[in-house]
């Protein structure tokens, strides 16, 4: 059982929430605003967090309290507590605040059920660390170098050196003995003889960096022979670095260093680039990007579930117009210059909350909300990135709404109010027309008595047939409705006035 920390400011979302994870088991403790769920978190510390994972509605900017709340869990005390924000929408300063921190997801209202399958998994991901951080420091933080020469006291001789300075090594005699270990190792560095038997040292680079197992490996040439043909095609090869063996050691690490602080940046962007790529996949809307020329570079899980595609193989490299937003709702083509989605790709304008429609592999219909922001990096615009949502619950309930309010429930037929306004319509046409137009009021005898003696849900039947009936008998044209409890209303346009009745 988890002990959870709820702090949501709607005492609706709040009750709902607390509902579902008591009836999975979870032990919960809720606050109403953040600075409540700060008095509880710090009320309750004592060696650790007594709160196993925390649900935090995400709080308006602004407010004392909810900067302290958001800076408390960024600090190293909480940073094993998982955190799941529940937001409306996403913007810029929930993901950036999301990506400061470990364990953070991010889900929406609504998505709401999804919450206990995120907090298992944001569990298990804080098992895995506290596993991995209980167990003593293993050579896998270190650069691993793969060191490579047909001399096995050059081999020794650069091991101990290599491991002296605190780098993890292994070594291999020939290029084919280490293509073997690159495959079945992750390097860090290769570092090559340039002059060795079968295959030489700027070929093994080309084969690193051809091979896609292995091609992350950073790789140098290392000879006993300075000549400028050997420079020319190491570099070419793809070695970053010609070294020499007869250059001071302290050159050597020197150069290693170098080496190594390329891989530390890379792995750090790697790292930083699949944070990002998991709290895009975490959000619940749908995103894609879309280039300068106008292709989709990128989509999230969400959006190829919403647009019913499997993978991205089929809409990455393509236009989003062809794919998505080419045609209206009833299917008339759209010209893409005069798409407003096409036009703001690329051109900097942001659109915001547009309801429109796309069309899914299945070539139906999707309404949605969406928003293009324009993408920027170093000041340069560089395409776009839209985020959408499917507002197909919402436009039912509209279109339900706007129906009930102009319908009678039991009978299904026009209401009152539709009925006047139709008849003032009516007046108004027909003071500018030759026509002429029948109102008929129908009222129903003793209704009140099929009430008392057989009751109301005979009567109500009752209704229903009488109205089925009355309009199985009208015109298309003729408009039927019920004003009252037993009284109906009928407008007929355009009739012959000898012969109405």
């Amino acid at each position: 059982m988890h002990k959870i920390l709820l702090i949501e400011k709607s005492a609706t979302q709040r009750h709902v929430l607390a509902k579902m994870l008591l009836r999975h088991g979870h032990d919960i403790t809720m606050a109403e605003n953040c600075e409540v769920g700060l008095h509880l978190l710090l009320d309750a510390q004592q060696d650790e967090c007594p709160f196993s994972s925390i649900v935090l509605g995400w709080p308006q900017f602004g407010k004392i309290p909810d900067h302290a709340m958001l800076d408390h869990l960024t600090r190293p005390e909480f940073s094993h507590v998982p955190v799941l924000v529940m937001a409306q929408e996403t913007d810029a300063n929930m993901h950036n605040w999301a990506a400061r921190r470990p364990l953070t997801a991010i889900i929406l209202w609504d998505t709401y059920h999804d919450v206990t399958d995120s907090l298992e998994k944001l569990s298990n991901s804080r098992k895995k660390e506290d596993k991995d951080s209980s167990e003593p420091l293993d050579t896998d933080n270190q650069i691993r170098i793969l060191f490579v020469d047909d001399s096995s006291t050059v081999r020794a001789i650069y091991k101990r050196l290599l491991n002296k300075n605190g780098y993890q090594t292994d070594v291999a005699e020939n290029a084919e003995q280490a293509l073997k270990l690159a495959e079945k190792n992750q390097y860090d560095i290769t570092i090559t003889d340039y002059f060795m038997p079968k295959i030489n040292g700027d070929e093994l680079c080309r084969r690193l960096l051809d091979n896609p197992a292995t091609n992350h490996i950073i790789t140098a040439i290392i000879t006993g022979a300075y000549l400028d043909e050997v420079i020319k095609d190491s570099l070419q090869a793809g070695a970053v670095e010609c070294m020499f063996k007869n250059e001071a050691n302290e050159l050597f690490l020197a150069r290693i260093a170098a080496m190594s602080r390329m891989v530390r940046a890379k792995n750090s962007i790697d790292g930083q680039r699949n944070r990002l790529e998991g709290i895009l996949n975490s959000v619940g809307e749908g995103v894609y990007g879309v280039s300068q020329e106008g292709l989709v570079t990128f989509i999230n899980p969400a959006a190829l579930q919403m647009l019913g595609y499997e993978n991205d193989e089929k809409i990455i490299g393509q236009p989003p117009h062809e794919l998505f937003h080419h045609s209206d709702e009833d299917g008339s083509p759209i010209a893409r210059d005069k798409s407003f989605i096409q036009q703001a790709y690329g051109s900097g304008y942001e659109v915001y909350s547009r309801e429109t429609v796309f069309w899914n592999q299945a070539k139906k219909t999707l309404p949605v909300e969406c928003t293009i922001y324009p993408l920027r990096i170093l000041g340069k615009q560089e395409g776009s990135v839209v985020a959408f949502k499917d507002i197909s619950e919402r436009k039912n309930l509209e279109k339900k709404l706007r129906w009930q309010a102009t319908h009678d429930p039991l009978t299904e037929l026009l209401n009152r109010r539709f009925f006047e306004e139709a008849l003032d319509n009516e007046v108004n046409r027909l003071a500018r027309s030759s026509e002429v137009s029948c109102l008929v009021y129908i009222d129903l005898d003793r209704f009140k008595y099929i009430n008392d003696t057989a009751g109301h849900t005979a009567g109500d039947q009752l209704l229903v047939k009488i109205a089925r009936q009355l309009r199985n008998r009208l015109r298309s044209s003729d408009l039927l409705t019920r004003i009252g409890g037993d009284e109906f209303a009928v407008i007929m346009r355009n009739v012959d006035p000898e012969r109405v009745l």
